[in-house]
């Protein structure tokens, strides 16, 4: 009985190890320091760590197109972005390889992300053998069409973009107030969520004619990007509304853009489905 019962433990232990590394979290300190990383003084941005990084990228393309590409030109570091919501934080670099592929003439581009909590390298990008170039994911599409148009809403390629301490002090600030109001690991949210729900509210009261009334307004993210020539960052607040008309409770987003103290959003009323939603980009 108890040999059986040891084996059954080591069984389970084995099996969860794997499973708990994968729950690895990301803390606010590791945007903080990405972020400072990329700030040096000879004023170009680099990730931490550029080297290793690099041979992480050369060994991911090596292996996977090891009969496709002759030579890796070069490899250049595209963006830095972060997101942060209440039940999870990412962050990740872009870097552009490129490649010389066999059989073909010109250079090609090929498109990884790297994972600095992880140390991982990935792509969302196929060789397609019938065009001769790297395509998108065609799976990742959907959820690529249903993003918001940053530009729309005055956030991204801002003239006077938001600097890298601008998004360390919104990082400082949820630790600080998760320290001050003794919140766990993933309960927070910004420092000055009061005044910004009062905008929001104030927002959607004057912007959709349909709604009644507010119920609720809930903060659900804040993103960062920086690239060599812009950097932007904002928040998303999920509102509830009471809409004229209709019984059951309706959603719509609703985004701050810190840097101009704007609030903005793209939903539309689609009245067929009773229900506020973005509409889908075209191609």
């Amino acid at each position: 009985m108890k040999t059986s019962y040891l084996f059954t433990l080591l069984g389970l232990m084995l099996f969860s190890t794997p499973n708990m590394a994968q729950k690895t979290i990301v803390e606010f300190e590791h945007f903080i320091e990405q972020h400072q990383g990329l700030d040096n003084v000879s004023g170009e941005l680099v990730p931490i760590g550029i080297s290793e990084i690099e041979r992480k990228i050369i060994f991911f393309i090596e292996e996977k197109f090891p009969d496709l590409v002759e030579e890796i030109e070069n490899i250049i570091w595209d963006s830095y972005e972060t997101q942060t919501t209440h039940s999870y934080k990412n962050h990740n670099h872009k870097f552009i390889a490129v490649l010389k592929v066999k059989g073909k003439d010109e250079q090609s581009f090929y498109e990884v992300i790297y994972d600095p909590n992880f140390k991982t390298v990935k792509s969302e990008y196929h060789w397609d053998i019938e065009m001769l170039d790297f395509v998108f994911d065609p799976s990742l599409e959907e959820r690529e069409n249903g993003k918001a148009d940053l530009l729309q809403l005055e956030i991204a390629n801002q003239v006077n973009p938001p600097s890298l301490n601008d998004f360390n002090n919104t990082h400082e600030g949820f630790i600080r107030l998760k320290e001050e109001k003794n919140r766990g690991e993933n309960n927070f949210s910004p420092l000055d969520v009061k005044d910004i729900n009062q905008m929001v509210n104030q927002y959607v009261s004057s912007t959709y004619s349909n709604v009644e009334y507010t119920r609720n307004i809930v903060w659900k993210s804040y993103s960062t990007f920086i690239s060599p020539y812009s950097s932007h960052h904002f928040h998303v607040f999920l509102v509830q509304v009471k809409v004229k008309g209709i019984r059951s409770i309706k959603y719509l987003e609703v985004f701050y853009n810190p840097l101009t103290n704007v609030t903005k959003g793209d939903f539309r009323w689609e009245e067929e489905n009773e229900k506020f939603a973005r509409p889908i980009a075209e191609n």
